[in-house]
């Protein structure tokens, strides 16, 4: 496999790639140091893989273009005695060459990466000479995800990521890549989605591929759930700690009637994340800017964080009766949707790879016949809003 690097400096992404290429068997790499000299080497030879960096000049001793890597590419499609490169990798450590070339590689199927650690760009070389896709090794930091697009997904690209809509090959799923601006002027790049139904099948699968794909360090799940009567209220944030699939257990007959016997597997919330939520709960931290940013109708009580047990089912609940069954398994529990245990288990099953898992979901009926859909936007709109902060100004802080 030919790997082409095109760089002005040696020092720095290119010299880690050349020593991780030369450890690797089949690889044969070449490194130039402007857009003529990748142009002279690819009408003799087809690349496989071509790497380069953005900021490049056209030729040795010009100054740098911020866009040169993507002029390369430009004139490399319109020139037929070129020989196109099978795949093409773009690096770039700024923010602005990034925002303004990620549309004209997301076009082409081609990967843009701002600022890759060393494992990710390991991780990329092994999976060329394995054949896997240059395009599905980007990573993010973090990635939301919901189970119903309207409503909860537009939630939360009403946030202030700098959302792009986007596709990968040979990927079904509509995703949404966007960056967390950091207090400290750094950013952390995001990826949302939604998933195809409501449900823990759903979900557990969409995590999964988003945990392998992506390799999030922080996962996490907004929308909307029903409460425990007395125990929240409407549009209150609900955060799932444990979470379980209430409907796990045997159904016997006892008397000549059907009992249900429950044994639910509990998955907790991160215990530093829990004591973070805690102590902002406590303080009140942020809720009367979330509750008097909403637009539309909103209930007349103050808004509320409640951490506790919320149990996820396979159905779609209006039945008190229901629900106390429900808190037999855990009398703490403050409320019940249908995908949170899908997410937790997911990421809980991935190992090493684990990423920090929260289910933020809020309030929006109490599980029994007179529910509607009035309260779901702003339940939608506090569960997203409250995830904004802790991104934004806690959980990527430690």
């Amino acid at each position: 496999m030919i790997v082409l690097l095109v760089d002005d400096q040696y020092e720095g992404k290119t010299k880690q790639l050349a020593r991780i290429a030369n450890r690797m068997a089949d690889i044969e790499l070449a490194h130039v140091t402007s857009a003529r000299e990748a142009i002279k080497f690819m009408r003799e030879k087809r690349v496989d893989l071509l790497i380069l960096d953005l900021q490049i000049p056209s030729e040795l001793g010009q100054d740098i273009d911020l866009v040169g890597g993507r002029q390369l590419l430009e004139f490399i499609e319109i020139n037929h005695d070129i020989k196109k490169p099978v795949k093409v990798v773009a690096l770039t450590a700024h923010s602005d060459s990034y925002d303004q070339c990620y549309d004209f590689f997301g076009s082409r199927g081609w990967a843009l990466l701002h600022d890759p650690s060393v494992e990710t760009l390991e991780s990329l070389l092994r999976a060329q000479a394995f054949g896997g896709q240059a395009d599905e090794m980007e990573l993010f930091d973090a990635a939301i995800l919901t189970a119903l697009e309207h409503t909860e997904l537009e939630a939360v690209l009403a946030l202030p990521f700098d959302w792009k809509e986007t596709r990968f090959n040979n990927d079904i799923t509509t995703y949404y890549v966007g960056r967390i601006h950091l207090p400290n002027g750094s950013s952390k790049k995001i990826i949302a989605c939604s998933a195809p139904r409501m449900g823990m099948a759903a979900t557990a699968i969409l995590a999964t591929k988003i945990c392998l794909k992506f390799k999030p360090k922080i996962l996490a799940m907004t929308g909307i759930a029903a409460a425990v009567k007395g125990e929240a209220e409407l549009g209150d944030i609900l955060v799932a700690d444990p979470s379980w699939d209430w409907g796990s257990g045997k159904l016997t007959l006892r008397n000549g009637k059907p009992v249900f016997l429950s044994e639910p597997a509990q998955i907790p919330l991160d215990p530093d994340v829990a004591a973070k939520i805690r102590t902002l709960s406590v303080s009140r931290e942020y809720l009367n800017e979330i509750y008097a940013g909403f637009k539309g109708k909103r209930p007349p009580h103050d808004l509320s964080v409640k951490i506790g047990p919320v149990a996820s089912g396979a159905v779609v609940l209006e039945d008190p009766e229901t629900v106390e069954l429900i808190r037999s398994q855990n009398r703490k529990t403050i409320g019940v949707e249908m995908e949170a245990y899908g997410l937790m288990s997911a990421a809980f099953y991935m190992g090493s790879q684990r990423p920090t898992t929260i289910v933020l979901k809020s309030v929006c009926d109490f599980a029994d016949p007179t529910k509607n859909n009035e309260w779901q936007a702003y339940a939608a709109y506090t569960s997203a809003q409250y995830l904004y902060k802790l991104l934004t100004q806690h959980l990527f802080t430690s």
